[in-house]
């Protein structure tokens, strides 16, 4: 072979070699991409399907809240209505004078349970939320309690221009009860104060009280109290929000909550 040809040759394996090393190389970033691709393929597809099944278990426990709410209203009512009618009518008749102010105090206790009934009943059911503003249920709830003359509740909204589906209205507003019923239960409170926060990055809200408050660590969860903080947090573990509540002694509470923007919508 000559020095001619022997170049040539030299050249030609070296051109093969830089192809074949070239092809590999192509072939490994090649997979890379595809592997990537499908990793990402799959994680949609697992996070598609365990917002189907968030959103099927909200839809069960939503569907579960409204049964209870309408036995609560066909069953209950109808039982305490009943009772509250044979009291009146015992009281009215006076046909036992010795007893006859117990008996106006027993009717004036069921209907005043009645009337707590009908409301939870209302609110559990509650089928208006689908079509409702969360601006409007607030302002409702606000209402309900102030006409209770009781503790006074106030509210802000620094935008409302932000879409909810009715699944994520419902546990907001679920959410708030809670807290707004456990400050007016144990907090001996005169005011709460609801803060509603919309931005890119989600919606915050803060509730607090000016009541008494509590000390973390003597409030054992399972206990009595302890039960609507469990269901405050399980409703806000259910849409996927940060939630937190802090408390201090004759300070008050402080209930935090943040829905991500991408779960504003149930997704």
């Amino acid at each position: 072979m000559g020095e001619a040809e022997y170049k040539i040759f030299l050249v030609l394996s070296t051109l093969i070699t830089f192809v074949f090393i070239g092809g590999i190389i192509g072939f490994i970033i090649q997979y890379h991409k595809r592997k990537l691709i499908h990793e990402k393929e799959k994680a949609i597809l697992n996070e598609q399907h365990i917002q189907e099944l968030l959103s099927t278990k909200l839809e069960i426990q939503n569907q579960t809240l409204a049964d209870i709410g309408r036995e609560i209203h066909d069953n209950i009512g109808q039982k305490l209505t009943l009772a509250s009618i044979y009291a009146n009518h015992l009281a009215f008749e006076g046909a036992y004078p010795q007893i006859n102010e117990q008996v106006s105090a027993i009717g004036a206790i069921l209907n005043e349970s009645l009337a707590d009934l009908r409301s939870l009943s209302k609110n559990l059911t509650n089928p208006n939320a689908q079509f409702t503003e969360l601006k409007d249920l607030i302002d409702s709830e606000s209402v309900r309690i102030n006409n209770l003359n009781v503790c006074n509740v106030e509210y802000s909204f620094t935008d409302t221009d932000f879409t909810l589906s009715g699944t994520i209205k419902n546990f907001i507003l679920r959410i708030i009860q809670e807290f707004i019923q456990n400050s007016l239960k144990h907090a001996n409170c005169t005011g709460i104060f609801l803060d509603f926060n919309h931005t890119n990055q989600g919606l915050k809200i803060q509730a607090s009280d000016n009541g008494v408050g509590f000390d973390p660590e003597k409030y054992p969860e399972d206990n009595n109290k302890g039960i609507g903080l469990m269901n405050m947090k399980k409703r806000a573990e259910l849409i996927g929000a940060e939630f937190s509540l802090n408390s201090i002694v004759n300070k008050g509470t402080v209930l935090n909550l943040f829905i991500p923007a991408n779960k504003l919508n149930g997704s």
